[in-house]
């Protein structure tokens, strides 16, 4: 079926992977000495509760028990229907907040919700000022991409930075090429 599937053009569908989101910690090094930026140690896992009857209150249950036993996820809901798990790590410790994000992720699709899943992000923010995020890096699961997302304001965005942090990451991690799909998160 694989080759008849092929010479009709259609393509098999790619199984989304958190891999790439874990290969995120070898990027650290060029946004440092590259941008100036280091994770903050906050992440985010959005997705929207559809479907069956108290599954969204089943999925928040899910995704708030998820990581590190001693600290619990703040779940909360943004003006889009979203649900967002903040996850955090004192200190910026990446390497433990991307953990805890793949396991919200894998428990959210080991419990019905893959399709429910949005997309990821990790926080970075300026060496000289940790306290407000810089630079959003989204991992889109379905896609297996990151895209950059630079705020600028309250409404705007630095294109230019986005642009600048695609080219640094391009070789290190996969980076979503149609610029087109860059949403603001």
């Amino acid at each position: 079926m694989a080759l008849l599937g092929s010479l009709l053009g259609k393509s098999r569908s790619v199984r989304p992977s958190l891999l790439p989101l874990l290969e995120l910690r070898s990027a650290v090094l060029a946004l440092r000495s590259g941008h100036a930026l280091a994770p903050t140690g906050s992440g985010t896992v959005c997705f929207v509760a559809e479907g069956r009857p108290g599954a969204g209150t089943e999925a928040e249950i899910i995704a708030g028990l998820a990581g590190d036993s001693a600290r619990r996820n703040v779940v909360t809901h943004d003006a889009h229907g979203r649900t967002i798990v903040r996850c955090w790590r004192e200190n910026g410790d990446l390497g433990w907040l991307l953990d805890d994000l793949v396991d919200v992720n894998e428990r959210l699709a080991q419990a019905g919700f893959a399709s429910w899943l949005l997309h990821t992000t990790v926080d970075f923010a300026e060496l000289r000022d940790m306290r407000h995020p810089r630079l959003t890096m989204v991992y889109r699961r379905e896609r297996g991409t990151f895209y950059p997302y630079a705020p600028r304001g309250t409404r705007g965005r630095d294109r230019a930075m986005e642009l600048k942090i695609r080219s640094t990451l391009t070789r290190i991690v996969p980076m979503e090429s149609d610029i087109g799909r860059w949403r603001p998160v």
